[in-house]
């Protein structure tokens, strides 16, 4: 019998198999509970259809609310139809759904170190596109215009998102993926 083995069994803080096991199960538990993209604060929900309408949802809510706030200070960011706007918003939540995909597998890192910044850089091309593309129904006034709007976009969807996220992963809510 070697002395080590001895000293091993007789040691306090030494965990008995069954212990190992429980804390191992508990690990899988958690490392199901969340996916990384939900945790990094891409994805609104686990199921990607439900994160697209949510995404569209914010989107149309969010871009609404700030095209209206620089018309009410006379200062409008766009000209602009019904149909041009949701067609430009359908373009912007498909499009850059797409680019953060990528942006999360190819530069993960570069998108945390600029602390967001890449992404209101790639919002404003995505926008930039898409007022070149819709030659009808949706123009930015000025490419200052739409660098403001896209600062304060990013700003507003930014704080309704971390509220959304909260509320649907809070324990009171099953339907969207809560515990009971």
């Amino acid at each position: 019998m070697n002395p080590n083995d001895y000293k091993d069994d007789k040691d306090p803080n030494k965990l008995t198999e069954e212990e190992l096991l429980e804390l191992l199960e508990e690990l899988k538990k958690r490392k199901k509970s969340k996916g990384v993209s939900v945790t990094l604060g891409f994805m609104l929900h686990k199921n990607y259809v439900i994160h697209m309408i949510l995404s569209l949802s914010i989107n149309i809510l969010i871009a609404a609310v700030v095209f209206g706030l620089g018309i009410g200070i006379n200062q409008p960011f766009v000209n602009m139809t019904v149909v041009g706007f949701m067609l430009a918003i359908i373009l912007l939540t498909l499009v850059e759904n797409y680019v953060k995909i990528l942006m999360f597998k190819y530069a993960a890192r570069a998108m945390i170190l600029s602390m967001g910044l890449l992404n209101v850089m790639a919002q404003i091309i995505i926008w930039y596109a898409i007022d070149m593309l819709l030659v009808q129904g949706f123009h930015f006034i000025n490419i200052e215009s739409l660098i403001i709007f896209a600062f304060v976009f990013s700003a507003f969807r930014l704080v309704i998102s971390i509220y959304l996220r909260k509320w649907i992963y809070s324990e009171k809510l099953v339907f969207f993926g809560g515990k009971k």
